[in-house]
C-alpha cells in the first residue's frame, strides 16, 4: 500500500472527487490492428469509440488530489460509475471520516460536502460541475477519462493521422467545426490503449490535457491505467492513483439516485 497524503477538504475539493481513473474489463475489441500498419483517421475514430464503450460499469479505490491556486489537496476516494453518465464518489479523510461526496444519475446530482455540514442540489450540468470540479467537463466525460479514454469530437471537419510521437503509437489529430477546437490524442497502435490527450479551444480558456499511465493489462486485451492527471491551461491539476479498479460488474442503479440527506441545509443550484 503506497502511504497517502490527506488534507483538509471544503466544498471545493469536491473536484477531486470528479477527476481520475479505472480498471478491468469484459469486452474483447475484435480486429486489432497489425503492428506497424496505419489505420485510416475513419477506423481509428471507430476503434476509440469502440475501446471507450467496452467499460460499462467501474469501481475505483485509490487517492485523488488537486493542485490549483489554494495549493494541493488529496483524500482516499471510493468511485463507481455505469456507462456513460453516472457517478458515485465518496472521498474520506484521516481514520476514514466521510469529508464530501457526490452522486449523480446523468441528469441531477447531489453533493455533500460533510466538513462544512451543508448539500448541493441542482442539475448535473458543465456549470454545476465545475463548480465542485474546476474544469468544465460533462460527467460523460468525466465517465470517459475514469474509463481511460477520451470523448472524441463529434463530427469534425478534418481528421488526419500520422505515426508516433514512438515507435507502435499513432497519433490521431481532428478539428471541429469552423477551426475553433483542435484535439489531439496519441494511442497505442496494438490495442487502441489511449496514452494522452490535448484539446484546444481558441478564444476561450478552455485547454485541457490529459495523461494516462501505470496500465495494467486484463485478460479480455484491454490495458487499463492506474494513473490519470487532467490539467488545464490555468496550471490546475486533477489526478488520481488507483490502488484497485474493478470494471464491468453489475452495479445497483439504486447507488447513482440522488437523494437529499437528512439534517443539513440544502442549496438549489440552477
Amino acid at each position: 500500500m503506497r502511504p497517502r497524503r490527506l488534507a483538509t477538504w471544503g466544498s471545493a475539493m469536491l473536484s477531486l472527487a470528479l477527476a481520475t481513473c479505472l480498471l478491468g474489463a469484459c469486452a474483447t475489441l475484435p480486429g486489432g490492428p497489425q503492428i506497424g500498419v496505419l489505420p485510416s483517421p475513419a477506423q481509428a475514430i471507430q476503434r476509440l469509440e469502440d475501446r471507450r464503450r467496452a467499460v460499462r460499469s467501474l469501481v475505483l479505490q485509490g487517492e485523488i488530489s488537486l493542485r490549483g491556486s489554494r495549493g494541493e489537496s488529496s483524500g482516499e476516494a471510493l468511485i463507481q460509475g455505469q456507462y456513460p453518465d453516472r457517478l458515485r464518489v465518496e472521498v474520506s479523510g484521516p481514520f476514514g471520516r466521510p469529508v464530501l461526496s457526490l452522486i449523480s444519475n446523468g441528469a441531477w446530482l447531489i453533493a455533500v460536502d460533510y466538513q462544512a455540514g451543508r448539500a448541493y442540489a441542482g442539475r448535473a450540468s458543465r456549470r454545476n460541475l465545475a463548480r465542485f470540479l474546476g474544469l468544465a467537463l460533462s460527467l460523460r466525460e468525466v465517465y470517459a477519462l475514469l474509463s481511460g479514454s477520451v470523448p472524441l469530437l463529434a463530427r469534425p471537419e478534418h481528421s488526419r493521422l500520422t505515426p508516433g510521437p514512438e515507435p507502435g503509437q499513432a497519433t490521431l489529430h481532428l478539428l471541429g467545426a469552423g477551426g475553433s477546437l483542435a484535439q489531439k490524442i496519441v494511442f497505442a497502435l496494438r490495442d487502441y490503449t489511449v496514452l494522452r490527450a490535448h484539446l484546444q479551444q481558441w478564444g476561450r480558456a478552455e485547454s485541457l490535457q490529459v495523461r494516462f499511465g501505470d496500465f495494467s493489462s486484463t485478460p479480455q486485451g484491454l490495458r487499463i491505467p492506474y494513473r490519470i492527471s487532467v490539467q488545464d491551461r490555468r496550471d490546475r491539476e486533477v489526478s488520481l492513483l488507483a490502488d484497485s479498479v474493478v470494471i464491468n460488474q453489475p452495479l445497483d442503479g439504486v447507488l447513482f439516485e440522488p437523494q437529499l440527506p437528512g439534517g443539513v441545509p440544502v442549496e438549489r443550484l440552477p
